[in-house]
């Protein structure tokens, strides 16, 4: 017997998963490959983390750095009173593998870096990522 379509959504959007969404729109024509930089925040007892300083100041500070196409903020949310298992996630977009490489090897990303603590006291965890 197949999940009703609110039953898994609603699973899917209270568990700590990965989820892929598919539409027939995937199907019929595949997307051009975008490469990311995701920035990963886990939560811990007692965790610092400023949001207001990290939208308004790291950022933009990130985007110019980087000179990324697009990114995109997911706030941790708490569901059903557990706390959340990541603060924040950060999944900056790039054009083309040769504009993530730039970005990372830009050495104005030390500031990036040195900009972290200012924020948050949990060490984030970077992965390397593409959209197909």
């Amino acid at each position: 017997m197949m999940p009703n379509r609110r039953d898994f959504m609603w699973a899917a959007a209270t568990t700590a998963g990965a989820m892929t969404v598919m539409s027939s729109e995937l199907v019929k024509a595949a997307p051009e490959q975008t490469m990311s930089l995701n920035v990963i925040y886990p939560n811990h007892d007692g965790a610092k983390f400023d949001t207001a300083y990290y939208r308004a100041t790291h950022i933009p500070l990130a985007m110019k750095v980087m000179n990324a196409a697009k990114v995109i903020l997911i706030e941790g949310v708490p569901m059903g009173g557990a706390p959340v298992p990541y603060v924040m996630i950060a999944h900056f977009q790039f054009a083309s593998p040769e504009a993530l490489q730039a970005a990372v090897a830009n050495p104005a990303m030390a500031d990036v870096r040195a900009d972290v603590a200012k924020f948050t006291d949990i060490t984030p965890t970077v992965m390397f990522g593409k959209t197909a």
